[in-house]
């Protein structure tokens, strides 16, 4: 726990200098990756890439719930399709939604049923959604990341990346849309 406490505040140095060492990287907090989208070059995208690769439903659960994180994800999942990291981000984006039986376990809080890495996956498929409408050139690089076939020519990115989740119990799949939704808002 200590030693956490002192890589932190050199993490968040790392993400805001142009060289970011790959440890520091990974133990940045949800509050750096947020600012470190703000402006996103090449050595801040990596060190974000690595932040989601080493812990992607903390930080797409972070983000959903932070002041701001629905913003940076869309920001991060643009500049990762701006620097030809499409196949990356598709990858990152499977492997949130890998684990069926994880997605449709529910939970009991406040009175109601929850969804909570539906609810994570929901949205960072929201940011990703966003990020491809503006660069759509990078759907086939990001389907072939995430192992999927690419969508007809007249679907939607969204309803494209709802497929993923077919085989989910309908209280999981309408947390996924509503969760898509609110990472989708522009």
């Amino acid at each position: 726990m200590i030693l956490r406490a002192l890589l932190i505040p050199v993490a968040i140095a790392a993400v805001c200098t142009t060289h970011v060492p790959p440890v520091a990287a990974a133990n940045t907090s949800t509050g750096a990756f947020i600012e470190a989208a703000g402006e996103i070059d090449a050595a801040k995208l990596d060190a974000l890439a690595l932040m989601v690769e080493t812990d992607p439903r903390g930080v797409a659960n972070e983000l959903q719930s932070s002041l701001g994180g629905r913003k940076a994800l869309q920001r991060y999942a643009s500049a990762m399709l701006a620097h030809n990291q499409a196949s990356r981000l598709g990858r990152q984006w499977a492997s949130l939604l890998a684990d069926r039986a994880e997605l449709a376990r529910s939970e009991n809080k406040d009175g109601g049923i929850w969804f909570p890495q539906v609810e994570d996956a929901g949205f960072f498929t929201g940011g990703v959604a966003v990020a491809l409408k503006r660069y759509p050139g990078a759907i086939p690089s990001f389907s072939a990341g995430a192992g999927m076939d690419e969508p007809a020519p007249d679907q939607e990115v969204q309803e494209w990346l709802m497929r993923a989740t077919t085989l989910l119990p309908r209280g999981a799949r309408s947390s996924f849309i509503q969760a898509l939704q609110a990472g989708a808002v522009q």
